[in-house]
């Protein structure tokens, strides 16, 4: 949306994808769990932890809240319910009883793997700042886009 407003004569169509013309007051809140997640491992050391343990713990929790606002309830509800990951009763512990448990600790395990938690930290405050309508339409989401001469096709799930 932004390289269509920005660029008027060098996108001719644009689809976009997971994205938004700003965050919402619960996507930013979302982010500051996440950010705080990062912040409260002892491994962050404000920031300054090259060529020191990472604090792969923070950023792996950071994920975890971030995957759950990729996904709504519904479709949460679809691909996990209630099941249980590989057990026929609850364990009473902090193991992962749950499927949607399972799965977010791996996608945070995955995650540090190819992440750095500085780097996250800036582009989701980055993403929190940033507003399509204030930055090129005064306020007017369609202001900015009258701007445009792209196609575009959104798709509303």
């Amino acid at each position: 949306m932004e390289w269509s407003v920005r660029y008027p004569e060098m996108v001719a169509s644009a689809i976009p994808l997971a994205t938004t013309a700003k965050h919402s007051p619960l996507a930013i809140a979302f982010n500051e769990v996440a950010r705080q997640g990062i912040m409260a491992d002892p491994n962050w050391k404000g920031g300054y932890y090259y060529g020191r343990p990472r604090p792969d713990h923070g950023l792996a929790v950071a994920r975890m809240i971030g995957h759950i606002t990729y996904l709504s309830e519904e479709s949460m509800r679809e691909k996990f319910g209630r099941r249980l990951h590989g057990k026929g009763a609850f364990s009473y512990d902090f193991d992962a009883d749950f499927q949607v448990e399972s799965y977010l600790r791996y996608q945070g395990r995955k995650f540090v793997e190819r992440f750095d938690a500085n780097s996250f930290l800036y582009i989701t405050k980055a993403a929190d700042y940033y507003d399509l309508a204030r930055e090129h339409g005064d306020g007017s989401l369609t202001r900015a886009f009258s701007r445009a001469k792209a196609k575009f096709l959104f798709c509303q799930e």
